[in-house]
């Protein structure tokens, strides 16, 4: 069996073992379907809800791509900017700690009275939770570039621009995606608890309206729809680390690679500016 098919059907045939003793153990069990619902049952709660489900999962799809875009265009940029000018991080990375201290679930009724009850305060919650671990991630790889690589740059007259996209963020990209693999599951969360608190659409909504009404299949039926939404977007993000930055794999694995002859690669990363050292030491 090779990588890949190991990596497919291995966890697919852990889940359907999951599945099934869940099943059978509420079969031999004889729990009350209001208390811990079978698999059956929670398969019949969402057919109950019919087109519903997925006109609602919709919504909630939609409110998370957003809010993780949001998230991604200010976390990155932050990180690079809290690594890289030290007064900067001085002055506002307290802050931006404070911020996320500060629990979503206590604050997002506040947001929902301040922003109104459309799409807006959804945004600004999801954003809120999801861009904090994208941004840490972010400076931490900026911060882990090694001084040889920095010095080179120096030498080969790379500006602080040029040094930061040709070098620190070519090395950091592991690790800003392991960032955006933590906020797009985040960002899940943070979409639900926008929903328990504004929203008459969406499978948060969905979930509040199923357990008033005790109907706790339909609601299991949601919560099961949000995980698979956050297992489709982890892997999502997953795909496009390996299809577009497949380079930085080895070094998010620890691995270790040869150095490369070729001067305008170094251990298959695109750092332009080594090629223009190199040409000036000759």
């Amino acid at each position: 069996m090779t990588t890949t098919q190991r990596r497919i059907f291995l966890p697919l045939i852990t889940f359907v073992l999951f599945v099934a003793l869940w099943q059978i153990l509420s079969w031999g069990l004889r729990v009350p379907v209001y208390l811990m619902p079978s698999p059956i049952d929670i398969f019949n709660g969402g057919m109950r809800l019919g087109p519903a489900l997925f006109t609602n999962t919709g919504e909630t799809l939609i409110t998370i791509l957003i809010g993780f875009a949001l998230s991604c265009a200010i976390g990155i940029p932050l990180g690079v900017l809290v690594s890289v000018n030290r007064i900067t991080s001085e002055a506002i990375y307290p802050l931006i700690v404070f911020l996320n201290a500060i629990p979503i679930v206590a604050i997002a009724p506040i947001l929902v009275v301040i922003f109104g009850t459309d799409m807006v305060a959804r945004l600004i919650i999801v954003t809120l939770i999801a861009f904090f671990p994208i941004m840490v991630a972010t400076a931490s790889g900026i911060l882990d570039t090694p001084d040889e690589m920095l010095d080179l740059a120096r030498v080969a007259g790379a500006s602080p621009l040029t040094e930061i996209l040709t070098v620190r963020l070519p090395h950091a990209i592991a690790l800003i995606f392991g960032g955006l693999r933590i906020g797009v599951t985040v960002a899940v969360v943070g979409a639900v608890v926008a929903e328990f608190v504004n929203a008459n659409k969406g499978l948060g909504f969905l979930v509040t309206s199923s357990t008033a009404q005790f109907a706790i299949p339909t609601a299991m039926a949601c919560v099961v729809m949000l995980a698979l939404i956050s297992v489709v977007l982890y892997e999502g993000v997953n795909f496009v680390h390996r299809t577009f930055f497949g380079w930085s794999l080895r070094q998010e694995a620890g691995a270790t690679k040869p150095p490369q002859r070729n001067t305008g690669r170094l251990a298959g990363r695109p750092f332009f500016v080594w090629r223009a050292a190199v040409r000036r030491l000759r």
